[in-house]
């Protein structure tokens, strides 16, 4: 899976690319070779009342062709990539979970019985 990490109006350091792509990694590796890309695009941007608000937007590209997109914006910018990942995954998953139903369930996620 590509991710492109792109950003507007903040200095975008090697450490905190990395930490981009290790979320969208973690929220959106369960469903393998289904995503070919995610595009995330950070940016900063002053409030009218004198703040700073840190803006993460994701885009993914499945392979059936659907693109979708989450946004989430916070204070701080660790808790905006976190909140646009999830919402990602959790979009993904209601995507392919209401197509052909070839998605396997997250390895955390399965149970095995006593006897197995």
């Amino acid at each position: 899976m590509r991710i492109d990490v792109t950003g507007t109006g903040l200095v975008l350091t090697k450490v905190l690319r990395a930490e981009v792509r290790r979320r969208v990694l973690l929220a959106m590796s369960r469903f393998g070779p289904e995503v070919q890309g995610v595009t995330a695009r950070l940016a900063e941007s002053r409030t009218p009342l004198g703040g700073v608000d840190q803006r993460c937007r994701l885009r993914a590209r499945l392979r059936s062709g659907h693109v979708l997109r989450t946004e989430a914006v916070n204070g701080a910018l660790a808790t905006a990539i976190g909140r646009s990942a999830a919402r990602l995954a959790r979009l993904v998953g209601a995507t392919l979970d209401g197509g052909d139903g070839r998605l396997l369930p997250a390895p955390a996620l399965r149970h095995r019985r006593p006897d197995e």
